[in-house]
């Protein structure tokens, strides 16, 4: 398996957390604020808000967060595949060296 299907099953395989909104918003033009649910993650906080993100409905709200998970997969998928991340490849099981 080239190292390009293991980076691949790796991400695919790994949590990032679920799209959900929250009508917490400031103004009342935009209520609802994106957050990213890391239900069952062994971290202190179990859901982050996006900073400085507002939306006008739940959907779009949701529909931003979802969009964020999808973006933190790429980068860490293209972070692996880069040489000088060794040590995060390393982290992760996957060879050190390219």
């Amino acid at each position: 398996m080239s190292l390009i299907d293991q980076i691949d099953t790796l991400v695919a395989g790994m949590d990032f957390g679920k799209a959900t909104a929250a009508k917490r918003g400031r103004n009342p033009k935009w209520p609802y604020v994106p957050i990213v649910d890391h239900a069952g993650e062994a971290i202190k906080q179990s859901t982050e808000q996006l900073q400085g993100f507002a939306f006008e409905t739940r959907d779009e709200a949701i529909l931003f967060a979802e969009r964020t998970i999808i973006k933190r997969r790429e980068m860490l998928a293209y972070h692996l595949a880069q040489p000088r991340y060794r040590a995060l490849r390393e982290q992760y099981g996957l060879p050190k060296n390219i």
